[in-house]
């Protein structure tokens, strides 16, 4: 199974949280509905709510109206007027909403039989007596309908706002994913190259082990032309690839250099971002091999642990450094930076001795 990209898992993770924050405001809401008439709405409180009809009627409207205004006003009143600048439109059909709201309270209320039984109570013409009867817009009802519009338009404040988080991750996925495969396709020509440089001196000479060469050539760039398109291979299938590159270049070295490859493998099954070794190797074999001079290159990878280490270390022949561009190193830090964020530690020392030590977490 191949892995992705590492920065897949936020995505998810925006997703995840964008669902669950969503769930919460929409239980705010029903709750709001559901639970606050009891507090803002006016009925004995010696008595049972249900047991007043004004309550009951005033509740009952209260759910069937304002659980729809909440998804009315969050999926249509917000994307298709207030998005689309038509905010005269949205105020004008926000105040409908609420007057018809407070409206439909208002008639219940006033044809409720305890209100007329108030209305016509002995009391009522005594100079204490208070109870003027409802009003259009009473602050219980006011209330409640606010905080159901202040929640709906909240909701989808964070909807749209995960929404960009969602598409800006996108965007930077596809951006890395594109990156990443141009410093691919830049890999493949500049180890052609050096190999190809490798088969030349062979040729040179009359080695006959020339056209032994080639054919490790052809099955070397095989596997970086069809296997290393995806992000992350198995270690076996890298390590194949690298001692056929290395059996390649021991090819044309003479008894004067002295190449030693350790490996110490714990999964072989671990995966790993293709071709992200070999720019330190290549670069040891063509700046760290003299044909007159006794050198020595040594490597050693290690996995244990979810851990990965690289050491390579070679002699450093200053006449054989002014070819260099750099390009190799470049493209793998690079290439480091982006499948290995914070994940990655790449120390490179040059005294007489140029030393690379590579850890990654896997």
């Amino acid at each position: 199974m191949q892995r992705g990209l590492l920065l897949l898992k936020p995505y998810s993770l925006v997703k995840e949280q964008k669902f669950y924050l969503q769930l919460i405001l929409g239980v705010t809401a029903v709750v709001v509905i559901l639970v606050l008439p009891f507090v803002f709405f006016p009925y004995n409180r010696l008595r049972a709510p249900f047991a007043s009809d004004r309550f009951s009627y005033s509740y009952l409207f209260s759910a069937v109206y304002l659980m729809p205004f909440y998804f009315v006003h969050r999926y249509y009143l917000i994307d298709k007027l207030l998005a689309n600048k038509k905010i005269l439109y949205y105020l004008a059909a926000v105040f409908v909403f609420n007057f018809l709201y407070m409206y439909g309270i208002y008639l219940i209320s006033v044809n409720a039989e305890e209100t007329k039984e108030l209305l016509n109570s002995k009391y009522a013409s005594t100079p204490f007596y208070i109870y003027k009867g409802p009003k259009l817009f009473s602050t219980g009802p006011l209330t409640i309908f606010l905080l159901v519009f202040v929640i709906s338009g909240g909701s989808t404040i964070v909807s749209r706002w995960y929404t960009a988080e969602e598409k800006q991750k996108a965007i930077s996925q596809q951006q890395i994913e594109t990156e990443l495969h141009l410093l691919k396709s830049q890999v493949n020509p500049h180890f052609l190259f050096n190999t190809l440089n490798s088969i030349y001196s062979l040729a040179l000479t009359g080695n006959a082990r020339t056209a032994d060469s080639v054919f490790k050539l052809s099955t070397i760039m095989r596997y970086t032309l069809e296997e290393s398109q995806t992000n992350f291979v198995p270690l076996q299938n890298e390590l194949k690839f690298i001692n056929s590159y290395i059996d390649l270049q021991k090819m044309r070295l003479n008894q004067v250099a002295t190449v030693q490859f350790t490996q110490n493998i714990e999964r072989e099954d671990a995966l790993v971002a293709p071709l992200l070794l070999i720019p330190f190797i290549e670069n040891a074999f063509k700046y760290g091999i003299s044909t007159h001079t006794a050198c020595e290159v040594n490597m050693r990878l290690e996995q244990k642990n979810n851990q990965l280490n690289f050491t390579c270390t070679n002699q450093v022949f200053p006449n054989q450094r002014v070819a260099s561009t750099g390009t190799g190193l470049q493209n793998v830090k690079r290439r480091l930076e982006l499948l290995y964020p914070q994940k990655h530690t790449l120390t490179i020392t040059e005294n007489h001795l140029f030393t690379i030590q590579l850890h990654i977490e896997l």
